[in-house]
């Protein structure tokens, strides 16, 4: 089969040589035979030179250079660009003479001796020549050529434009379909002789381990005993095997890279090549930026083994294997710099150098995991903290996860709750002392913004948490008490058991998400001012915890108009529902203990 220079094959062959490839493997990549890749670089060396570049720019165009060059500089010198079958090139001047000078299209050709189908031919061929940069009314124009004949050549030649179109993109897409059997292709290691021992050799070892002797396992595979002896030999005297490094969903396989290659030389953009892929645009505009080198040149087996590379672990750390980058951070580590004001000076010190810039998390590592990250622990006093092992933020008392469990969520919360448009929604949480061995509760009501603290002076087991806050809601109504949401905490371990007691529904925030209970946080805040961190709140006695909870909750608040939370959860308190068989109370007028806070 006849293969086009603008074939899907001929635009593979041709970006392979220019690659750098030769002659076999890129006809043998291209699916082509060795005098198919001679015609095309014949062809594409012959449109160089008519372009106007000379003998050596073409080569070097090209990528390539052959001793058939001046075969093809001989055929270009001698090469008319006319058929061997078409008059002589004196006779069709003679006849754009004779036409130019005024003369009709039967004259023209009469005196030329040529026939009236030979000028119309002519003629067509100078039209679509001069079509290609000039508008039909001034071709028209300058061929002079009649409104019917010149509205006929003007539609074949648009046809013949949308045709030769057709075929290109038929032959692109064609292409792009047989880029993953050109990677499957081009993939492969081996030739079909070595994977045929490779087979054998797997049979073989299969037979040896279950058993059988060399000479039994040789017999049975139909294979000579110095064959099989000598896959022992290899066996012996490999000392360790390779394992080919598999690619997975997230990383970016060789077969992959292969099609980012192919594609890029069918100049598919960076969305189609990701289209074809599967994978996001983003994700093949970093594998170029990343892997192409000076001349923007892209090879896959080469970034295919620089990615490997880099993904290996473990890697030497920085601060171990640079020393002048260890000296500079131990020097600032001296000065009680933290690793950020490290970090954020180097960049600003060394902006061309990336060898001397690093992240502040790199220094953690180095100083608090026993790693041999590349600084002594003798540096860590040096940080604010002073600590030398990392606290965990997620480690819990078990270390198995969470402890409490059968949890509700708060994504399962009634979303009338957050209108607060109804009392009776709470939120709590537990304020801690130095060690975890004293803490309070704190609860606050989302409508009114009423608190409630509770110390608790000896622990603040479940057990212990429980029971504190079913005595808090014991003097309620039940309108007042419908919801509690929590954190994670292990103080709600038995919160099945405070439901049952209080009647209330449980809610449990996601771990890690303060907002989502952001009345009861600040109301820790403001308990804080009381109680401040790092303090003994066992000390505290009830007394004291209660005049604060009241000097808190008569504070006026601009949210709520400035009212009180203690005015106004007393209305509340006093309304009943009208489903509770009370008269639900209707006050004509703001009522005497919903006073705003005014300066006498």
């Amino acid at each position: 089969m006849y293969r086009r220079l603008d074939s899907p094959e001929g635009a593979r062959f041709l970006a392979l040589i220019r690659e750098g490839k030769g002659l076999k493997p890129s006809a043998r990549a291209a699916g082509v035979g060795k005098e198919t890749a001679y015609r095309w670089l014949c062809e594409t060396f012959l449109q160089l030179r008519v372009s106007g570049l000379g003998t050596e720019a073409a080569q070097e165009r090209l990528g390539f250079s052959s001793s058939r060059v001046i075969e093809w500089e001989d055929r270009f010198q001698r090469d008319d660009g006319r058929h061997h079958f078409q008059v002589g090139a004196e006779v069709e001047a003679a006849f754009w003479a004779s036409y130019q000078q005024g003369a009709s299209l039967a004259k023209a050709t009469q005196g030329a001796g040529v026939s009236r189908a030979t000028g119309y031919r002519w003629l067509y061929n100078r039209y679509t020549l001069l079509r290609a940069s000039n508008g039909p009314a001034r071709v028209r124009k300058e061929l002079r050529l009649l409104p019917g004949t010149a509205a006929a050549w003007e539609k074949r030649w648009k046809t013949e434009l949308a045709v030769a179109k057709e075929r290109l993109d038929q032959a692109h897409r064609a292409g792009i379909q047989d880029t993953r059997l050109f990677a499957a292709r081009a993939a492969q290691t081996v030739s079909p002789a070595k994977a045929r021992r490779d087979l054998a050799g797997t049979r073989y070892w299969d037979l040896v381990n279950a058993g059988s002797s060399n000479a039994e396992a040789c017999r049975m595979l139909g294979m000579s005993r110095r064959a099989g002896t000598k896959l022992r030999n290899q066996r012996a005297e490999q000392s360790h095997i390779r394992v080919p490094v598999q690619g997975s969903g997230r990383y970016l396989s060789l077969l992959e890279r292969i099609q980012i290659a192919d594609l890029l030389r069918l100049d598919c953009s960076l969305r189609r090549i990701g289209r074809e892929l599967g994978r996001c645009p983003s994700t093949i505009k970093r594998e170029l930026d990343r892997h192409r080198d000076g001349h923007g040149r892209y090879s896959p087996h080469a970034a295919n083994h620089s990615a490997s590379q880099q993904r290996r672990r473990p890697r030497d750390r920085k601060l171990r294997r640079n020393r002048r980058l260890r000296a500079i951070v131990q020097r600032k580590l001296n000065r009680h710099w933290s690793p950020e004001q490290i970090c954020g000076w180097l960049a600003l010190q060394f902006p061309l150098e990336p060898g001397l810039q690093l992240s502040p998390e790199t220094i953690y590592r180095a100083l608090l995991f026993n790693d041999d990250g590349g600084l002594d622990k003798k540096y860590c006093p040096r940080l604010r903290t002073g600590r030398k092992i990392r606290r965990h933020r997620w480690r819990t008392g078990s270390g198995h996860g969470a402890v409490v469990r059968n949890m509700t969520m708060i994504s399962q919360r009634p979303p009338a709750i957050e209108t607060k448009t109804e009392a009776g929604h709470w939120e709590g949480d537990l304020i801690v002392g130095p060690g975890s061995t004293s803490a309070m509760v704190t609860l606050r009501e989302r409508k009114t913004q009423y608190g409630i603290i509770i110390n608790l002076p000896i622990d603040h087991t479940a057990a212990r948490t429980n029971a504190a806050i079913t005595t808090a809601f014991a003097s309620l109504p039940p309108h007042l008490k419908q919801t509690l949401t929590w954190d994670q905490g292990v103080e709600m371990a038995r919160h099945q058991e405070l439901a049952a007691a209080t009647g209330i529904q449980i809610y449990f925030a996601e771990r890690s998400s303060p907002w989502q209970r952001g009345a009861n946080e600040n109301f820790n805040g403001l308990a804080r001012q009381y109680f401040r961190k790092g303090t003994n709140l066992s000390k505290h006695t009830d007394k004291y915890v209660k005049s604060v909870c009241n000097e808190l909750n008569t504070r006026p608040r601009k949210t709520l108009g400035y009212l009180t939370p203690a005015a106004l959860f007393q209305a509340e308190k006093s309304t009943m529902p009208a489903t509770s068989g009370y008269t639900r109370k209707q006050p004509a007028e703001l009522p005497d203990s919903l006073e705003r806070c005014v300066d006498p």
